[in-house]
């Protein structure tokens, strides 16, 4: 029962835009994917980001999780861990400073993974986003008033995305 609920409320179409409201499935879903994680590379920071952490708002169905580490150069040892776990790098959607992974095909993506130093700039303003709007409920409700008007103007993803940076930087 519980995973039929999970495969209903979590998952996307890559390059797709649809919202919806928060749903209690995806912090259990979350929490069964950090521990798998861990159990792989114990030595991880891994936290839940994104829109599906934000408790009140709607979000696309795809957990974002964070994960620090203490050097990035270390990735290339973990990458055959990640792809075990049924992860795909993308080598081609990070940088330098940080890695992009995605579970699920592309007919259904359940999970994108940023993997970043620990306790640095960028992992800070993945937790900052997300403590800030869970707990300031008028500005989490801005956020998602403007995620589904650039849902409504936007049929690309990417500038779907692109649009929301501005908030997400102010924030």
């Amino acid at each position: 029962m519980f995973f039929d609920i999970i495969t209903h409320m979590i998952g996307l179409k890559r390059k797709t835009i649809k919202l919806i409201p928060h749903h209690k499935s995806w912090i259990p879903f979350f929490d069964k994917e950090k521990a798998k994680l861990l159990k792989l590379i114990p030595n991880m920071h891994v936290e839940h980001v994104g829109s599906t952490a934000i408790t009140s708002i709607s979000a696309k169905p795809i957990i974002d999780i964070a994960i620090g580490i203490n050097r990035i150069s270390d990735f290339p040892r973990y990458k055959n861990k990640f792809k075990k776990l049924g992860f795909e790098y993308h080598d081609n959607r990070g940088s330098k400073f940080n890695k992009f992974l995605t579970r699920g095909p592309a007919d259904c993506r359940t999970a994108y993974v940023h993997l970043v130093r620990y306790n640095v700039n960028i992992w800070n303003k993945y937790i900052c986003f997300r403590d800030t709007l869970n707990n300031n409920l008028k500005l989490a409700k801005q956020y998602e008033n403007l995620k589904i008007n650039l849902a409504t103007k936007f049929k690309n993803r990417d500038h779907y995305t692109k649009a929301k940076s501005d908030f997400i930087k102010k924030s």
